[in-house]
C-alpha cells in the first residue's frame, strides 16, 4: 500500500530538506520503497546519504506547505531536531521511521529505493480523522500532478473539497486552502483549444 506523508533529506550544506512523498510499505511496515523523481532534490540527497526520515502526519497544512516548497529556504522551515546519524524528525509529526536504502534502480527516470527500517520516532498523538484534512490531501496530491490534468478536471475537484474543506475546516485547513487557492491563480490559463505540454518530473 501507499502512505502519504513527508520525507526528510539532508542537503550537501547540511541543511534540511522537506518533501511530500509516498512510499510503497508492506504490511508489517518492514519493507519501504521511495520512488524519487531523479531530477528532484529529493532524490540528490537520498543518493548521496541513502537515509531519510519518514513522516506521518495529520496537519493538513504541513502537507500542503510541503506540496508548494514552503518547508524549505528561503521560506520558514518547520520546527525539527537533527538526530545523528539518522537525520531531520519534525516536531509536529505523529511518528516517524529512519530509513535506509540498500538498494538503488535508477534504470528509469523515476528512481526506486529500496529501504529498510533503522529507526522509530515517537511523536505526539494523532489528532482524530478530519474530513478537511483529507480534502486537502486529495488536492495536494492534484496540485502537484496539475501539469497531467486538465484544468477542468482540476477546477471541478477543488469545488468538490473546497465545499467539504470549508464544512469541517479549523483555521489551520482554511489557512492551507488559502495557500492551494493562492497557488491554483499563479498557474497561466491555458488558450482555448490548447492541450497541456507532456509532464515534466516534479523537482521536490
Amino acid at each position: 500500500m501507499i502512505i502519504e506523508g513527508i520525507l526528510t533529506t539532508q542537503a550537501d550544506d547540511g541543511s534540511m530538506h522537506v518533501a511530500p512523498i509516498g512510499p510503497h510499505v508492506d504490511q508489517a511496515q518492514s519493507t519501504w520503497v521511495l520512488k524519487p523523481f531523479q531530477t528532484s532534490k529529493t532524490f540528490a540527497n537520498l543518493r548521496r546519504t541513502n537515509r531519510g526520515i519518514f513522516h506521518v502526519v495529520d496537519d493538513g497544512l504541513l502537507v500542503v506547505q510541503a506540496v508548494l516548497g514552503l518547508c524549505n529556504a528561503p521560506h520558514q522551515p518547520p520546527s525539527a531536531q537533527y538526530y545523528g546519524p539518522y537525520g531531520w524528525v519534525l516536531e509536529h509529526a505523529c511518528r516517524a521511521v529512519a530509513l535506509q536504502v540498500n538498494h538503488w534502480d535508477v534504470s528509469d527516470p523515476r528512481a526506486i529505493a529500496q529501504c529498510t527500517v533503522e529507526q522509530h520516532f515517537a511523536g505526539r498523538e494523532f489528532w482524530g480523522w478530519n474530513r478537511a484534512a483529507h480534502s486537502l490531501l486529495e488536492l495536494s496530491v492534484l496540485f502537484s500532478r496539475k501539469h497531467m490534468i486538465a484544468e477542468s478536471v482540476l477546477d471541478e475537484e477543488f469545488e468538490k473539497h473546497r465545499t467539504i474543506i470549508l464544512k469541517t475546516a479549523g483555521d489551520r485547513e482554511i489557512e492551507a486552502l488559502r495557500l492551494l487557492d493562492a497557488a491554483r491563480r499563479s498557474i497561466p490559463k491555458e488558450p482555448i483549444g490548447s492541450h497541456r505540454a507532456p509532464p515534466s518530473p516534479a523537482q521536490s
